[in-house]
């Protein structure tokens, strides 16, 4: 049976819903229930959500294998009241009243950090991509970005007090893009990577703004809401208002969903609204969802819902339309993967090359006579299956495919032939296609490779200016001033007018 996509709505409690048919799934609130549940965030398989309340009672991790049930309880009495989750399942960031963001660790269930770089409320947090970054926004206005690698914050930025951050949201396109929304009314894009504003749209909201949202299919569509009852789209490359659409009530929360077409708005009155995008600026379903305000809005991880089999090798319904029964066809597969690699377009990375002098990789004598054969006959195969166990920690980047992916595809084709009768051989146009594809992954590996070089080398050169400033500091401070050397050249003038006269 198709797994159902859900969405989570926070307001006097946390409630699951049916993303199609805003069918109620299960309700629950493992917080205080006087005090309104603020946040919450799921789990990148989709298992387990992570909730804090606006009294920041505790941050409480929920299973959702079954029914509901509270598994893991942080930050008693810590005043934390926002809180985002890595995607690795290992770290779980909060802010809140005490004005710091704290990382918790999972897997000991402590407190594994504690930043202090906030001098107000923090009011929202999140992890970058690559789960190597935290951003945080407070109600001073400023933002602050962490890097897990270095342990160094940047110096915070933003409009100042004028521009108290209600929420931020990084772009899943285009990762850098970095977007905020302020009780001012004003929209703001920025470059995450440099700290500088790309744009503002000042007079985006009349009142304060609430929630803003990036589109998952396209990183030029960003919206947001706002008190002031509007919901406004915006294109980030011509910078100008694509839409505005007016609500009956002020509006606190905004989600994309997964596929882009459309959106869910939560409101002060606990309604939740759906809109396409492609039709007409009427709702196409609201909900009475909650008694209080809906104060946040996510639908599961996409990524969640693809499942891998227990032997670890993952399967790509997309690749099934073909018929991978001619183990001939499976060495061209792996022919052409070794010959990209070897020829230097895998982004510089190593990787198993034919010996000196081999043109091809051809298949052993009486290869076209395997039929129902085991699959752990594949001995034949160990220089490939040596990079089986990296697979996993290389293709956990998002979207971003490693070179070691293509590997697997390999694998994957090798099994089933191995493991499957004969049968008919595929076109040249079928087997076209699987080359291009192979030739396609390792260019985006490539230029994922490429970008994270990049990153990286900024990186170095912001470290690098930090200790050119701090080592300029420390030597105008410990070096020889100009009026000590004058006060020396004195007394030096005074010593031999005495020696002379005396």
């Amino acid at each position: 049976m198709e797994e159902v996509t859900r969405l989570v709505s926070t307001g006097d409690c946390v409630k699951l819903w049916d993303a199609v048919t805003m069918a109620p799934l299960e309700q629950f609130n493992p917080h205080i229930s006087t005090s309104p549940v603020a946040q919450a965030c799921w789990s990148s398989n989709n298992q387990y959500l992570v909730s804090a309340s606006s009294s920041g009672d505790k941050l409480v991790v929920s299973s959702l294998k079954q029914a509901p049930v509270p598994v893991v309880e942080l930050a008693e009495g810590k005043k934390q009241t926002r809180v985002a989750l890595s995607s690795s399942f290992q770290f779980l960031v909060s802010g809140g009243l005490d004005h710091c963001v704290h990382i918790w660790d999972l897997k000991t269930s402590r407190l594994h950090r504690s930043l202090k770089d906030h001098k107000e409320e923090v009011t929202c947090v999140t992890f970058n991509a690559s789960d190597s970054r935290i951003i945080s926004g407070s109600t001073s206005g400023d933002l602050v970005i962490h890097s897990l690698t270095t342990n160094l914050s940047s110096q915070a930025f933003g409009h100042g007090s004028e521009h108290p951050i209600h929420d931020l949201r990084l772009s899943t396109v285009k990762r850098s893009l970095l977007g905020t929304v302020s009780d001012s009314g004003a929209v703001v894009l920025w470059d995450s990577n440099t700290q500088k504003e790309l744009h503002a749209f000042d007079g985006a909201h009349r009142a304060p703004a609430s929630g803003v949202a990036f589109s998952p299919t396209n990183d030029l569509l960003v919206v947001s809401v706002g008190l002031d009852k509007k919901i406004v789209c915006y294109d980030t490359a011509s910078r100008i208002v694509l839409r505005s659409i007016r609500v009956e009530s002020p509006l606190t929360s905004v989600e994309f969903t997964p596929d882009g077409t459309g959106l869910v708005v939560g409101s002060t009155q606990g309604k939740i609204y759906q809109y396409d995008l492609r039709s007409s600026s009427a709702p196409v379903r609201i909900t009475v969802a909650h008694r209080t305000s809906v104060t946040c809005l996510r639908f599961q991880s996409s990524s969640g819902r693809s499942k891998v089999p227990a032997d670890g090798v993952g399967r790509f319904s997309q690749l099934h339309a073909f018929c991978f029964w001619n183990i001939k066809v499976v060495f061209i597969v792996v022919e052409t993967f070794l010959s990209v690699l070897c020829s230097g377009e895998a982004a510089g990375m190593e990787a198993p090359c034919p010996e000196a002098g081999q043109k091809s990789l051809e298949p052993p004598a009486g290869a076209e006579k395997f039929s129902g054969v085991g699959r752990n006959s594949l001995d034949m195969f160990s220089p490939l299956r040596e990079g089986w166990s990296l697979t996993n920690s290389l293709t956990r980047g998002g979207s971003q495919v490693s070179f070691l992916l293509v590997l697997r595809l390999a694998v994957v084709f090798i099994a089933e032939v191995v493991g499957q009768g004969g049968a008919a051989p595929l076109s040249s146009l079928q087997i076209q296609l699987i080359q291009n594809m192979i030739h396609e992954t390792v260019e985006e590996c490539r230029d994922a490779c490429h970008k994270d070089i990049i990153n990286l080398q900024i990186e170095m050169i912001r470290q690098f200016y930090i200790l050119l400033v701090e080592i300029q500091g420390l030597m105008e401070k410990y070096s020889v001033n100009e009026s000590l050397v004058q006060e020396i050249e004195r007394l030096q003038e005074e010593n031999r007018r005495l020696r002379t006269n005396y």
